[in-house]
């Protein structure tokens, strides 16, 4: 169906989404913008979460009301974006994101479907078909309790399957980032996607090349955050994209059988984000998860196999790291001082897996202000590899004291004066 004609939506009611799993905040702005005559529901994956029994992250808002009309009607709002306008309502401690209904972008006749400005507004269809996947587009009425589903979301959410909303290849040529979206929502929910998506990410995935570079950092960072890296990078390595933002982690992978992992390729790699994917990624920073990732490569790099034995003896981990950072700073936007941080980290691991357990703890490297960091990365090596525990755990102890230096010291003593 072309997008614009009318079409009935499926009005679907349903009570298996109830107030008390929405957000209160979010409630409330749909309510007074449906007060003052506006259309308003919850949208995209707070809704998709909701039906999967998940705990939504965060709750956003699609209505009719334009940006403007929006700020007039919340003192607490604030309008952001260029390329995208939105309204973001502020509520002690969260962000209501409430965007106006779009409509599709005309076609382009230079064959470029890159979107770089997306603020035409449209109505409710439209703003449904115009979105990234079918699992997305569910739009949800919490106060008459009802799905509104334009797209046939939620049969594909029933058959746990990811599919692009039209024609995939035209979706992933107007925004080459879905390729990355369509792999995090994969991973993170464990659904198969559509062949026809499959084929065009695979097809047009050099076409990331052409993306703002923090919108690909910040998606590596969502899919190392978001339970299901290991999935991620596993999809990613076999549709090649992997090649196209990391192409050194790629690298890695392809020469496993020169290291003799031919059951399991890059197992070292699939190790450390099992572990993320287990634990508690929220209290670990981008510069610990991202050396997660990076530290088999810069290992082979200085200290694998292959190497010249010269050469392996003048490169240390933190010249190798430097020079696979540099050219990721470059590639992903990655911040020169978190690449810093990172070649810290991945040159610390070393030291600590060798560190003898009758063999006194580091006492300069436990001062360094990284050093939390590197316990972190090491406590997930420890973990992934199964060795190094008690290590950890003097570590850990040892990190917990004060130094002596910042103990209080006792006021000297003064003489009497005669």
């Amino acid at each position: 169906m072309t997008p614009g004609t009318d079409c009935e939506p499926a009005v679907i009611p349903t009570r298996s989404i109830t107030p008390k799993n929405i957000d209160v905040d979010a409630l409330k702005v749909v309510r007074r913008l449906q007060r003052f005559g506006h259309s308003a529901y919850l949208v995209g994956g707070c809704v998709r979460d909701l039906l999967l029994r998940r705990v939504p992250k965060d709750f956003d808002l699609a209505t009719s009301a334009r940006p403007n009309e929006v700020r007039k009607l919340f003192r607490n709002c604030r309008l952001i974006g260029r390329r995208f306008r939105l309204a973001h309502i502020h509520f002690s401690g969260k962000v209501i994101e409430t965007a106006t209904f779009r409509a599709p972008l005309d076609e382009r006749q230079d064959g470029d479907l890159l979107i770089r400005s997306d603020n035409v507004f449209g109505t409710e269809e439209e703003d449904a078909r115009r979105r990234d996947f079918t699992i997305n587009a569910l739009f949800y009425d919490p106060v008459q309790r009802v799905l509104i589903d334009y797209v046939s979301g939620l049969e594909d959410l029933v058959e746990r399957t990811v599919r692009f909303i039209g024609h995939a290849g035209v979706r992933v040529r107007e925004d080459p980032v879905r390729i990355l979206r369509a792999v995090k929502f994969a991973a993170r929910l464990g659904f198969e996607i559509d062949p026809a998506a499959w084929r065009a990410m695979v097809r047009y995935r050099r076409d990331l090349t052409k993306c703002a570079r923090p919108r690909i950092l910040e998606e590596i960072y969502r899919m190392l955050r978001g339970g299901g890296a290991e999935a991620s990078f596993h999809l990613m390595w076999e549709a090649g994209v992997l090649g196209i933002i990391l192409p050194e982690v790629a690298g890695y992978l392809s020469r496993a059988p020169e290291r003799g992992e031919e059951r399991d390729p890059g197992s070292g790699l699939w190790a450390y984000l099992r572990v993320l994917d287990g634990q508690d990624r929220e209290l670990l920073t981008n510069a610990v998860l991202v050396a997660a990732v990076m530290i088999h490569t810069v290992t082979e790099e200085s200290f694998g196999k292959g190497r010249q034995k010269k050469q392996r003896s003048r490169e240390t981990a933190a010249e190798a790291a430097q020079s696979i950072l540099r050219a990721m700073v470059g590639r992903i936007n990655l911040p020169k001082w978190e690449a810093e941080r990172i070649q810290q980290l991945i040159a610390s691991q070393r030291r600590l897996f060798n560190l003898r357990q009758d063999a006194p703890l580091p006492k300069g490297l436990i001062r360094r202000a990284y050093f939390p960091e590197a316990l972190d990365l090491f406590e997930i090596g420890v973990r992934a590899t199964g060795r190094g525990s008690r290590t950890l755990n003097r570590l850990r102890q040892a990190f917990r004291r004060p130094p002596r230096s910042l103990s209080p010291k006792k006021p000297a003593r003064q003489r009497k004066k005669r």
